[in-house]
């Protein structure tokens, strides 16, 4: 646990009540849509089926109160701030560049500089209208879309150079952006200035670290006794030195608002290169004429039925019909909630009330179009089967070893060459070879 000397934190927790203070309302005082995030309706309604009985809900007050505390630390989307905890230590700073945060956020301008026309509002104008201003993946235009737009407050991201449960690098992040998504609605935006595109990167990762802070407040709200207060800012004797309770107040409200922000999001960014998957260097059958390239392509054809256990989600046409009912972890949050059956629309009509889009079952890839959301080159598909895809039914391999791997990738790079009737008497081979 990240402790402050006894000065520190009184300045921390004095600065921070003080700020809260002023921004009493903010949240819910009726500006234009533009100037305000909107509360994760959905994550309070889930804690809510959790931990209360008899369909009660959590006080409004406490709406108010986890906006004006993310207001503290995070702004708003005209003003987005770095959020700042400590007096003399700032390690969002480590992750996020004020300046970057201001060309991204606010209304859509165009200025002039020594490189030509800079973008200013460049969110609002390239990623809101699918994303939504608060990074919830609701956006004006979210349902016409499928796969849904992604929603970052989660805290996940698909298409990483990282392993599972680790943030992505900047790097990551650009080359999603350069690239875009095939076979989904996100776009390349190459066309972008490279400061432009590094301004949306840092506003992206801003907006997971908002939401991923709200997460954590909505879950504290278990923790309480009823009527009591998140963070009790008018606690008396705040303003007392000689107070005896003080000390307590100050302390709670550090292990809550400061460990929370620093330790469960902040520093999740941080060094995010140092966790970066190696991908070993590919066998020399890989390349299309190399005297063993169907010897590779042939093992991998039997992982892909037996020891990689592809077909099972796959299909055993690599149509992508193996699976049809499960769903992504952005929808798994709430459909698990009690009562909620994704195929009965009356049991979640709370939750799209919320704001949840209506569930939509993820489809694995059909490895026979030869298109890869993550990337179409031998490595993307390698670090897609070793390490799986954040937020999805895909698994890790970890039971392969990478010459394996590598068997499997020239086999999904061949697929899209041999006909459904061959792939399935693949199948019937493998059968046959097991029952022996």
């Amino acid at each position: 646990m990240r402790r402050l000397p006894d000065n520190r934190l009184k300045l921390t927790a004095i600065r921070l009540a003080a700020c809260c203070l002023a921004l009493v309302g903010l949240a819910g005082c009726g500006e234009p849509p533009q100037t305000v995030f909107k509360l994760n309706s959905v994550e309070l309604l889930k804690q809510e089926k959790l931990f209360l009985s008899g369909g009660q809900s959590f006080d409004d007050r406490y709406s108010t109160e986890i906006g004006t505390i993310l207001t503290a630390f995070f702004g708003t989307p005209d003003q987005p701030r770095v959020p700042k905890v400590l007096p003399e230590e700032d390690p969002a700073a480590e992750v996020l560049s004020q300046e970057k945060l201001d060309a991204a956020a606010g209304p859509v301008l165009s200025t002039l500089g020594d490189n030509g026309y800079h973008g200013k509002g460049l969110y609002r104008e390239h990623c809101a209208h699918c994303h939504g201003i608060t990074g919830d993946g609701a956006g004006r235009t979210a349902r016409s879309l499928n796969p849904y737009p992604r929603d970052f407050r989660l805290g996940k991201f698909k298409f990483k150079s990282t392993p599972l449960r680790s943030m992505p690098t900047d790097d990551d992040m650009m080359q999603l952006l350069v690239k875009g998504v095939p076979g989904s609605s996100m776009p390349s935006f190459r066309g972008l200035l490279k400061s432009d595109l590094e301004a949306l990167v840092d506003y992206v990762k801003y907006l997971t670290m908002r939401g991923q802070y709200e997460r954590y407040l909505m879950a504290e709200l278990s923790n309480l006794e009823e009527g009591e207060p998140l963070i009790n800012l008018t606690a008396s004797g705040v303003q007392d030195e000689d107070d005896p309770a003080k000390e307590k107040y100050l302390d709670s409200m550090f292990d809550l608002v400061g460990e929370g922000l620093v330790e469960d999001v902040v520093e999740r960014w941080i060094d995010t290169d140092d966790n970066r998957s190696e991908v070993p260097d590919a066998p020399a059958a890989m390349l299309l004429d190399h005297p063993d390239h169907q010897a590779l392509v042939d093992q991998g054809r039997v992982l892909y039925y037996t020891g990689g256990n592809c077909a099972q989600c796959h299909g055993e046409s690599v149509a992508g019909n193996g699976q049809t009912e499960t769903f992504d972890d952005w929808t798994n949050e709430w459909i698990k909630s009690p009562g909620v059956d994704p195929f009965a629309p009356a049991t979640y009509a709370d939750f799209t009330a919320a704001g949840a889009l209506p569930p939509r079952p993820i489809l694995p890839r059909n490895l026979s179009s030869g298109e890869f959301r993550g990337g179409g080159q031998p490595e993307d598909i390698y670090l897609r089967i070793a390490n799986g895809i954040e937020g999805t039914p895909m698994p890790a391999a970890a039971t392969l070893e990478s010459d394996q791997i590598w068997a499997l990738v020239a086999y999904v790079k061949a697929l899209p060459f041999i006909d459904v009737d061959q792939r399935l008497r693949h199948k019937s081979v493998n059968d046959n070879a097991i029952a022996k």
